[in-house]
């Protein structure tokens, strides 16, 4: 090799031991001095351990300070599931599931294998998370897992504060319930400055859905340094919790807890009912509704739905087959609100939307087809004039069990519920020329009907008013027998028990339409300070002159107070003189099933303090379960006897009731859902004079 080759070749080394040792160079620049910071970081974070501590929610009152939902300290097993996995064979993982099971028991809290075998396998928890096997764990196991860690490795304990309900099942669905967050429900509220975790708990439905934000307490959390091994070595930060705050609601729980007990037991009357016919359609009375409101604010008393269920099951979860039955159809959908988002021909009961439309559009006046004091003659039975010309499904409408009324003006046809006269209204509406064919349906959204009420409660149903101009815009036919059986609230028209009461509720209050108010107020829980205010809302405001509002008014007092009125008889005995009652019964026809049973009421007059509508799915005349319902909710309320209702610990401090004393918890009749809509009615009468 020549001396100018070797020479080259040792150049050419030389460069390239320059560059790596040029490139080892720069990459200790960069990991010394431009990602120091960075690794401090990690460094840090790798001695660093965050632990968080979960706040209160805040509790749930009513009007009058009663505490209906609140908190306890519950003591929760928990196993880790990286321990549990990577530690264990399957053999051994059975025999520390037994063991745990056993031991559990014996401290006094019955707990089976496959309960926590079933928590194991949740897939709501991942590989790296502590899972919640038992709740309610008595501090005897909390001793014995302290005095032998070793048998149960990654096995530990802590406190959760979880719901407690004082009145027990009352006002289900108005309180709603809380449960484990779903991935969906994570990924909205990962974000939320209220720091949510997976696996925490969030409100499903109810107040503690909708006031979920007020509600959530904002976690606390301590941030220690550990050694290598993971034990402690200081705390760095420490943030105590912040409890929720309280929510303060409308809901009087005494006259709740009425509601709830004579909308059960008006439901049990039915069923025992004897069929004049025994062909006809049994009164298998499966859920309903009662909704009480006061109509000056529209403010939320009672709100009643039966079937109904228990909040307290979601505490601590369940099995996927009890799950399965609360959705269950046969089981008549126990979390489903009847109140608020059942939809129901309203029947009869709609009969004062129609006056009203009636009156406010001329065609009962000077210069209409009738006035108030114009006798129309019910023979028992409608014809509709030239039917053949008419095009609709029948040419005959009847009153119910066809009966005659004879001559009938405005107010004796509300008392008595003549239908013959409700649908020459409703036919003189949809056909004379000079009067609104939509003037029924114009006066049911002024009441509030086929849109949301505004109420602050999640899944209220929207209603339905079907109309000439909707028809055609759908590419279907609106007929004449449409708008006959719509002004007696049959057809396809459709109301929850709660739009039916706002509708009367502004009726009762001279023509304010208000959106119904459940919640009052919220509280700081610490100071007592209202953090939010709930003013009353107007939604509209009805033209109600004394000439149109006194001749249905006097048609509706007669209904419980005069000897011909359709709620007479359920009425008897009331104190009228000091509480007269307002009303109207109705019966609404259901294709398919028995009839459902209503009746719509307030008072006192003339100044109402009390709106009660009561709807009763396949229960029959609305005279004879709805009316009387209702009357035993008025009746107290009127005498000022609405009893006291006692919460479970109260009970549970008797050695024997008291006299008069329901166990409410014992009275709810298991679990059950709210309503479920049903079809639409067919095209006649069911209520008349029942």
């Amino acid at each position: 090799m020549s001396p100018e080759s070797l020479r080259i070749r040792l150049s050419f080394l030389a460069l390239l031991a320059l560059l790596a040792f040029g490139a080892l160079v720069a990459r200790l620049w960069f990991l010394q001095v431009l990602s120091s910071e960075e690794f401090v970081e990690q460094a840090a974070a790798n001695t660093v351990r965050v632990v968080y501590e979960p706040a209160p929610r805040g509790r749930i009152f009513d009007r009058n300070g009663n505490v209906l939902v609140d908190n306890r300290e519950s003591l929760i097993v928990r196993v880790d599931r990286f321990t549990y996995d990577t530690e264990f064979e399957e053999d051994g993982q059975q025999s520390l599931v037994l063991r745990l099971a056993t031991e559990i028991s014996r401290a006094g809290r019955l707990t089976k294998v496959f309960e926590i075998n079933d928590a194991l396998a949740d897939p709501r928890y991942g590989p790296l998370d502590s899972v919640p096997v038992a709740d309610d764990v008595t501090e005897n196991f909390e001793i014995i897992l302290a005095e032998r860690a070793d048998e149960f490795p990654g096995v530990s304990t802590d406190l959760r504060s979880v719901r407690t309900y004082p009145y027990g099942d009352l006002a289900a669905h108005i309180l709603g319930y809380v449960s484990l967050l779903s991935e969906e429900q994570y990924e909205l509220v990962a974000d939320d400055p209220k720091t949510y975790r997976r696996n925490d708990e969030i409100g499903q439905t109810g107040i503690e859905a909708s006031f979920e934000s007020a509600l959530r307490g904002v976690p606390g959390h301590t941030r220690l340094e550990v050694d290598n091994v993971g034990d402690p070595v200081r705390v760095i930060e420490q943030v105590d919790p912040v409890a929720g705050a309280d929510v303060h609601l409308t809901l009087d729980i005494d006259i709740q807890a009425l509601a709830e007990q004579e909308l059960l037991a008006g439901l049990a009357e039915a069923r025992q009912q004897e069929r004049e016919d025994p062909e006809a359609l049994p009164f298998n009375a499966p859920g309903g509704a009662m909704v009480v409101l006061d109509p000056n604010g529209a403010e939320v008393l009672a709100m009643a739905s039966f079937p109904t269920y228990s909040p307290s099951e979601f505490v601590s979860g369940f099995s996927d087959e009890r799950w399965a039955e609360l959705q269950d159809p046969n089981n008549h959908q126990p979390l489903h609100n009847r109140a608020l988002a059942g939809i129901y021909p309203p029947g009869s009961t709609f009969k004062l939307f129609t006056a009203y439309a009636a009156l406010n559009s001329g065609v009962i006046g000077p210069r209409g087809v009738l006035d108030t004091r114009t006798l129309f003659e019910d023979a028992g039975v409608y014809v509709v004039p030239s039917c053949e010309e008419a095009s609709i499904a029948s040419c005959t409408f009847k009153n119910a069990q066809e009966a005659i009324y004879g001559p009938v003006d405005l107010v004796r046809a509300i008392t008595v519920s003549s239908d013959v006269y409700f649908y020459y209204l409703g036919d003189t509406m949809d056909r004379a020329d000079r009067f609104d064919r939509e003037g029924i349906q114009r006066a049911a959204v002024l009441f509030g009907f086929g849109a949301q009420s505004g109420i602050a409660l999640p899944g209220e149903g929207l209603g339905r008013v079907p109309s000439p101009s909707a028809a055609e815009a759908a590419g279907e036919t609106w007929r004449t027998g449409d708008s006959i059986v719509l002004a007696i609230g049959q057809g396809v028209l459709g109301a929850t028990p709660l739009q039916l009461a706002n509708g009367y509720a502004a009726f009762a209050n001279g023509g304010t339409l208000y959106a119904p108010k459940i919640v009052d107020r919220v509280e700081n829980p610490v100071t007592g300070e209202v953090v939010q205010a709930f003013a009353d809302r107007v939604l509209n405001q009805v033209y109600m002159p004394d000439d149109i509002r006194r001749p249905i008014l006097q048609g509706l007092l007669g209904v419980a107070g005069e000897l011909d009125g359709t709620a007479y008889f359920a009425f008897a005995g009331f104190p009228h003189e000091q509480w007269p009652v307002a009303g109207k019964t109705g019966t609404a026809e259901v294709v398919g099933k028995a009839d459902n049973s209503l009746f719509a009421a307030f008072g006192p007059n003339p100044d109402p303090e009390y709106v009660v509508v009561a709807i009763m799915e396949e229960s029959g005349f609305g005279a004879s379960v709805a009316a009387p319902a209702v009357r035993r909710v008025l009746e107290p309320i009127a005498t000022d006897t609405v009893p006291a209702v006692r919460t479970i610990d109260d009970l549970s401090d008797l050695t024997e009731p008291a006299e008069g004393a329901d166990n409410q918890e014992a009275d709810r009749g298991g679990p059950a859902e709210g309503a479920e809509n049903q079809p639409d009615g067919v095209e006649a009468s069911s209520e008349g004079g029942a």
